[in-house]
């Protein structure tokens, strides 16, 4: 061996080598060609999973996803969250909290099931929940918000929305949809449609929606059909109960009501603003009978300070009853610091006893079918915590009354049972007659020294109170020859004025319900002299 060529023994080394270099690189590419293999086949177990089925989500990866584009102030969680290319996203249990809010260990809103369908745009959720707007917009013991709320939205693609057997502000349609827009500060909902349940007829409305950050603002309108009892739970939600009074009066409604209705909210101090156009075939109104009630709602609702103030016009309504009778007006209720304002300003052809039926009066002072046409610019003031105390009840007003039949009401039945002995020999009123009063209340005592009823050669001059506290009337009633603005009555009073102070005077005591008339006598003036 040692006389080996030394270029023999170079070539030996080299082939040796040569195949530990060969050896290596195949062992490194059977390596290489199973990883690649097993990643492969790894890619596409994943594939097929994540297409064939929906891969769990762990929850503080999802809620930290979701936090991104929320409000430091909103917490949101979920039972679970699943996504898949087939099988889309699919969220259980959703709820969100606001930790601003005085109950901020409750959900502010929430949903059962939300499944988004990635290939189709296909949203649907069930069981969505919202039942009550920010604190700021309830009274009491909240301030007056006034702070932008500040959220940036991913832009995404349209998509379909459904919504099933979803409860928002009280509202619960049995199935709404809708097209949704997504941008960075706005987010628009068009063709929404709101179907509610019903067993005999299909309703539905159709209307809009956006939310704009940029502007924080939220508006919306819809229009179409409903029941009464789909309507009544949102203004319970809006928390107004001034208003159930005159939602509640409407009775024996059997149709469906074309309606239409808008919604404005400024997101920087939550002042609401709530339109509704109604148009119902009654039914009844407090029981009288109506043909018809088409009218306008107008809510404006907002906090400052500590109180929730609002302002409530409801009309112009014009109401017809089947006989063709009209009543026509507008209501407007005012709550400010605490206090409830009523303004009144109507006119009808009605029977005057519809009218006060309509108006809220109790049967008890209502007897009878007066008819004329009726007129009234009438003002109310009370603390809104009033509960029938009439003793905290202010207000003022004006009432007409023509071609009516006012001595056919109950209250006048004593004095046409007074007149014959006092003045035998003088015909009573003719059947038409008008009135006119001003009046003043002063802590639920109501005071007027101007009710004129007028017959066709007599007239009634009434002067007094009525204090509701304790239901006590103390009115006296002078009966006089001739109208009070003819020029016969101006000629004639220097004439009339001692008969009718000395000989047609009377006394109204007793209570509304119970009237008690007295003739005052000469004999009676001659006593209350001497004491």
């Amino acid at each position: 061996t040692s006389g080996s060529h030394p270029g023999k023994r170079s070539s030996t080394l080299l082939g040796a080598a040569t195949g530990k270099v060969k050896k290596v690189l195949k062992i490194l590419w059977r390596t290489v060609k199973w990883t690649i293999i097993v990643l492969f086949f790894l890619i596409v177990v994943a594939v097929t999973l994540i297409c064939v089925h929906q891969v769990h989500v762990p929850k503080l990866v999802a809620e930290s996803l979701l936090k991104r584009y929320m409000p430091s102030n909103i917490v949101v969680s979920a039972d679970s969250v699943a996504v898949g290319v087939r099988g889309g996203l699919s969220v259980r249990g959703l709820k969100v909290y606001d930790r601003e809010r005085k109950d901020h260990l409750s959900p502010m809103a929430g949903a059962d099931a939300i499944d988004v369908d990635f290939l189709t745009r296909i949203v649907t959720i069930e069981g969505a929940r919202y039942p009550r707007l920010p604190d700021g917009y309830y009274a009491p013991g909240n301030q007056e918000r006034n702070s932008r709320i500040e959220c940036q939205l991913p832009n995404l693609p349209d998509f379909s929305l459904t919504l099933v057997r979803p409860e928002i502000l009280g509202l619960t349609p049995k199935q709404v949809t809708a097209n949704v827009e997504v941008s960075r500060g706005r987010i628009t909902v068009n063709r929404i449609k709101v179907d509610w349940p019903d067993q005999d007829e299909r309703m539905a409305v159709d209307g809009f929606c956006y939310v704009d950050f940029d502007r924080q603002e939220v508006y919306g309108e819809v229009r179409g059909l409903a029941r009464q009892p789909n309507i009544r739970p949102l203004l319970v939600a809006l928390d107004v109960p001034v208003a159930m009074p005159y939602f509640d009066g409407f009775t024996e409604v059997t149709k469906p009501v074309p309606s239409w209705c808008g919604w404005k909210v400024n997101l920087v101090n939550n002042d609401l603003d709530l339109y509704l156009d109604l148009r119902p075939k009654l039914g009844r109104y407090n029981g009288v009978a109506m043909d018809s009630a088409n009218g306008k709602i107008h809510l404006h609702v907002y906090t400052r300070e500590d109180f929730l103030n609002y302002r409530q016009t409801i009309g112009p309504i014009s109401g017809k009853t089947g006989d063709g009778h009209t009543l026509d007006g507008t209501v407007i209720v005012t709550g400010t610091n605490g206090y409830n304002t009523v303004d009144v300003d109507a006119k009808s052809t009605m029977p005057i006893a519809d009218v006060l039926r309509i108006a809220g009066f109790e049967d008890d002072y209502v007897d009878s079918d007066v008819t004329g046409e009726s007129s009234c610019k009438l003002q109310f003031r009370f603390p809104r915590a009033m509960t029938n105390n009439y003793a905290l009840l202010n207000g003022r007003g004006h009432v007409e009354i023509k071609n009516g039949q006012l001595m056919r009401m109950k209250g006048f039945r004593g004095l046409l049972k007074e007149m014959p002995s006092a003045a035998p020999a003088v015909s009573w009123f003719t059947d038409t007659t008008q009135a006119s009063c001003d009046y003043t209340i002063e802590n639920g005592i109501l005071k007027t020294d101007n009710v004129y009823i007028e017959g066709s050669l007599f007239s009634i001059k009434m002067y007094g109170s009525l204090d509701t506290t304790v239901d006590k009337l103390d009115f006296t009633v002078r009966v006089q020859f001739t109208k009070k603005d003819s020029i016969v009555g101006k000629l004639l009073h220097p004439l009339t004025w001692p008969f009718t102070k000395l000989l047609l005077e009377f006394r109204l005591t007793g209570s509304a319900g119970d009237p008690k008339w007295k003739y005052i006598s000469v004999v009676d003036r001659v006593l209350e002299v001497v004491k």
